[in-house]
């Protein structure tokens, strides 16, 4: 499961020994209302992990969760105390990062288990590794939408960012992407079997829209519920 994106946003936060907030601690914490939308949100996600997860994804995702609840969240607020940053507020965000990681690993462990069509998750590789992730969802056949995230590591544990979203029609394995908000922000992606090939034209490539030195295209594979 991708982990490269969710570590860029903790760059700087030590593996250090850190005791989990007692009932009476996170009783507290619930007292304010930033901490507590941000628990309530984590609780959501967790329940809809639950619903859609095939049960070995979910059962891992549960050990990552308990290791997150008994340290990783304690470590990760408390390196933002060290900043000045008042305890309900650190704890809130670390909550509200921990919720999107949540969401992220269901969607992909839901599509992966149901590739249906061109439907799915799909990773592009590059010589360090993973850079690239695309996620195609089938809504109303030939209507899809599609999710794409691309980085390129300027030092280690840094790297610039692109990212588009958009929707598209299929015909005959090709369909172009384009972002109901921003019409410029477009992809055409041809699909092949398990591969997606995704490019942009050269204007879209100098306009800004990604990190410095990102690029979405290239070739993806589609990833699949191992056996």
């Amino acid at each position: 499961m991708r982990k490269f994106l969710a570590s860029l946003c903790w760059v700087g936060i030590l593996a250090g020994s850190a005791l989990a907030l007692t009932s009476a601690e996170y009783r507290e914490m619930l007292e304010d209302p930033g901490f507590a939308t941000a628990d309530k949100a984590l609780n959501q996600a967790w329940a809809e992990a639950k619903k859609v997860m095939p049960k070995a994804a979910f059962e891992a995702l549960k050990k990552e969760q308990g290791a997150w609840v008994a340290k990783g969240r304690d470590t990760e607020a408390k390196e933002l105390m060290k900043n000045g940053m008042e305890a309900p507020k650190a704890y809130a965000l670390v909550t509200e990062m921990r919720t999107g990681a949540i969401q992220t690993a269901a969607e992909e462990a839901f599509l992966m288990g149901n590739p249906s069509g061109v439907q799915g998750f799909y990773v592009r590789k590059g010589k360090g590794g993973e850079d690239g992730w695309l996620k195609v969802y089938n809504r109303s056949l030939p209507n899809l939408e599609a999710k794409i995230e691309a980085v390129r590591e300027t030092s280690p544990g840094n790297a610039n960012v692109g990212e588009l979203s958009g929707k598209g029609r299929l015909k005959d394995g090709v369909a172009e992407f384009v972002d109901p908000e921003a019409e410029e922000a477009r992809m055409t992606v041809t699909f092949k079997g398990d591969t997606a090939t995704v490019t942009t034209s050269l204007e879209f490539k100098q306009s800004g829209w990604c990190g410095m030195g990102v690029v979405l295209d290239g070739t993806y594979v589609r990833q699949k519920v191992k056996k």
